[in-house]
């Protein structure tokens, strides 16, 4: 039979929790900010190659491997600086009212969650949008057309499978931020209030 059981920490122990959470998940924005960048370098140079190619299939796909390798290490970049920008300011909230990070941060979680849902979309058209003008730039001889909606499908699918990880990165921060449940307690001596956190779990 499954008893539930709550453990009531003292606030420094609840700030600690929160703090780990929010930096693990900031860390590994970090380092998915890395991988895009890595991608669009890795873009840039390829396309940087196959644009001086003697081939128009290779010389069509170069369009779209430097068009989104700049948007890929752009990208990196700002989610590099945006997240250690974010860490510092969430340091100060959560000291200041761990509860209220926590709610501000479970809605905005929930924000990004659906930001990826939306980009995950754009990026199914885009490579499904890729392999039609793939298709169509062969039936029509047209290799500047196949190359490019090939070099398109590809880079989407890349990009896709980036976000795929990343929202499951963003569910799990979600449920760590659930799983903390942040109350206050009334010190019956002073009636100060403490801030307490109730961890529960099921054993």
């Amino acid at each position: 039979m499954n008893l539930l059981v709550s453990t009531v920490v003292a606030l420094a122990a609840d700030a600690g929790a929160t703090n780990a959470a929010m930096e693990d998940y900031f860390a590994g924005e970090k380092r998915g900010g890395y991988v895009l960048v890595g991608m669009g370098v890795g873009g840039l140079l390829a396309g940087g190659l196959l644009r001086r190619s003697s081939s128009p299939t290779a010389r069509g796909a170069s369009y779209p491997l430097l068009g989104l390798g700049v948007v890929h290490a752009a990208a990196g970049i700002f989610i590099h600086v945006a997240s250690d920008r974010r860490i510092d300011q969430f340091h100060g909230q959560i000291a200041k009212d761990p509860a209220a990070f926590i709610d501000a941060e479970q809605q905005r979680m929930q924000g990004v969650s659906t930001q990826f849902t939306a980009l995950k979309i754009a990026e199914v058209v885009l490579i499904v949008g890729g392999l039609g003008m793939a298709a169509a730039g062969r039936r029509t001889d047209r290799p500047r057309l196949a190359g490019a909606g090939l070099a398109l499908a590809l880079e989407a699918g890349a990009t896709l499978g980036f976000d795929v990880f990343a929202a499951g990165r963003a569910h799990d921060y979600r449920d760590r931020l659930a799983a903390l449940d942040v109350t206050a307690a009334i010190d019956p001596d002073t009636g100060a209030a403490t801030a307490l956190v109730v961890t529960s779990g099921r054993f």
